[in-house]
């Protein structure tokens, strides 16, 4: 029964996607972060549903009268120049069969990427982006909240089968990438719609919960960050504090032995303390910047195999994952690949802050300035949470970096508008009074 309501209703999605391509955008992004086929239990969880949805938003776009170009700012032209190298590293690597696989896994993300991106044209639509990837993720959040309430942080929380973030670690850095959005958005919330800022921040609390519950050392990493920057950006610093300090220390002691064991292992006295999965991470971050310095086009996409370690590893029988977005990428694409993707997150960061400067003072764009510091808030999650995942092609991350070029666009979009208007202004005064404006004599010049 639930694989049949689930087919009708991604198939009923089909012609509100041909009439309004947009629309596409929002179901494209439920089906990404949310995954639902894979709540089915039967025939539901083998259709391709994602490559069906995707096929028939692409054909709506393409006959569509919506924008056909993307806005070349400084982090889209650094993702551009990070996806040529990544052709270029996968020509010169060896291609098995996962090669070729991740290879068109990447790509596809990496397009509708920037397709969504020319579609985030308004603040509407930005933010209704926002609430489908937001409440798509938390819907996990909630139910590992629930159970981690239900076990008392007994049993551990994973993430939806198929999906990006299945593993424990990949879903507590999601989790916590996804916070500072549900607090944007529980902002925006009109006062009067007290049920729903009141659900949203129980999601919020549950989704900590969840992610406490993965038993994840990566995701308290991320928690620290994240409760520091949302302190930092946020409003009503001292609300802010008060919550932290009074649920800090009731979640530490909810939480059972188990887990803090498992927290304490974090931080060792010395490298040899650590138990066999931190030293295979970091065995495997020494042979990814060993391949770097050796291979100027890294390993390719499978670098992380049992040859490199014999010939890069200082221990070449633990093998191991990458485990980590900064290596992950080192090891795939060489110092060149590493230092285009890094400029991504590094110039989407100093467009953001550019956004804050440009409306802080201003009471109708606030919204901007306040959803481009959460947006940073989520940038410093995967910063410091990926540290410790192999995270590098996760789709929410690019998510965050299109939405702050969408956002600058908007806000400079507004500003010139207004600026055209008060230019317009001023020459029916001047016109009015019977004198030149002051243009003319500078086109004469």
């Amino acid at each position: 029964m639930r694989d049949i309501v689930l087919f009708i209703l991604i198939v009923g999605c089909i012609p509100f996607i041909i009439r309004r391509p947009f629309f596409g955008v929002l179901v494209w992004c439920w089906i990404s972060y949310m995954v639902p086929h894979r709540l089915g239990w039967g025939f539901i969880q083998t259709l391709p549903v994602a490559s069906v949805i995707g096929l028939v938003f692409l054909v709506s776009y393409l006959f569509s009268k919506e924008p056909k170009r993307i806005p070349l700012h400084s982090p889209i032209v650094f993702l551009l120049l990070f996806n040529i190298w990544m052709v270029i590293t996968f020509i010169m690597s060896v291609k098995d069969p996962y090669v070729l696989s991740q290879f068109e896994k990447i790509m596809k993300i990496q397009f509708m990427t920037l397709v969504i991106l020319a579609l985030l044209t308004t603040r509407q639509r930005i933010e209704q982006a926002l609430w489908v990837v937001a409440l798509s993720i938390a819907f996990y959040g909630i139910k590992g909240g629930l159970y981690t309430i239900q076990t008392a942080g007994g049993g551990r929380v994973w993430g939806p089968t198929g999906g990006f973030f299945f593993g424990n670690n990949e879903l507590a850095l999601t989790l916590f990438i996804s916070l500072p959005i549900l607090f944007y958005l529980r902002h925006i919330v009109p006062a009067n719609k007290r049920w729903l800022k009141f659900g949203l921040l129980v999601a919020m609390g549950l989704c900590v919960l969840s992610a406490l519950g993965t038993q994840s050392r990566g995701g308290l990493v991320a928690c620290i960050a994240v409760g520091f920057f949302l302190w930092l950006k946020g409003p009503n610093k001292l609300a802010i504090a008060l919550v932290i300090m009074i649920a800090a220390p009731v979640v530490y002691q909810f939480m059972p032995d188990r887990w803090h064991d498992r927290m304490a292992t974090i931080i060792e006295p010395d490298r040899e303390s650590y138990d066999g999965s931190v030293k295979g991470r970091f065995n495997a971050w020494e042979m990814a910047f060993n391949m770097a310095q050796d291979r100027p086009f890294g390993g390719g996409l499978n670098g992380f195999k049992a040859e490199n370690f014999y010939l890069y590893a200082p221990e070449p029988e633990r093998k191991h994952d990458s485990h980590s977005i900064y290596f992950q990428v080192m090891g795939h694409h060489g110092f060149i690949g590493f230092f285009l993707w890094l400029a991504i997150y590094l110039s989407t960061w100093r467009s953001a802050k550019k956004t804050i400067k440009l409306t802080n003072k201003r009471d109708d764009l606030k919204w901007a300035a306040f959803l481009a510091k959460m947006l940073q808030c989520s940038l410093i999650a995967y910063a410091a949470g990926g540290a410790f995942l192999g995270l590098a092609y996760f789709d929410l991350p690019y998510h965050l970096v299109i939405t702050v070029v969408a956002l600058n666009v908007v806000v400079n979009k507004q500003l010139a508008a207004e600026a055209a208007e008060k230019k317009q202004e001023k020459i029916r005064q001047l016109a009015e009074a019977g004198q030149p404006h002051p243009d003319r004599f500078k086109v004469q010049a």
